[in-house]
């Protein structure tokens, strides 16, 4: 997932450092993706756990990278890694594990493109 930074999303105004929280919000986006990706259908899910270790500043004159991979998917549950670069140099800006609950309640959609193993 790509980010390019914008103006609102510096942590001061006088400063082209982005804020933390967004690099947290484009990590939870990434990895509720690569849940997804990872179960091969579109279905209710909810971030139960997320831990950043932040490694240096992100600067807001390059986009930022989240790579998210799911690292283990059960029926319930999914574990998901998630590194945060800095485009130009793809220099690491931060690290995430995240926990999703799968199948909570709601509405469910119909993926299109793959089809489940097995299915």
């Amino acid at each position: 997932m790509r980010l390019t930074p914008q103006p609102w999303m510096f942590a001061e105004e006088d400063t082209k450092e982005i804020c933390t929280s967004v690099l947290y919000s484009l990590a939870d986006s990434a990895g509720g993706l690569a849940v997804f990706a990872g179960a091969l259908e579109l279905m209710p899910i909810a971030t139960l756990d997320l831990r950043m270790d932040y490694l240096r500043p992100a600067i807001g004159d390059r986009a930022l990278l989240a790579v998210a991979t799911c690292r283990h998917l059960t029926d319930e549950v999914a574990f998901i890694h998630c590194d945060i670069l800095s485009e130009s140099d793809s220099a690491l800006l931060a690290t995430a594990n995240a926990t999703f609950m799968r199948n909570t309640q709601g509405q469910r959609f119909q993926a299109g493109g793959r089809k489940k193993e097995g299915a």
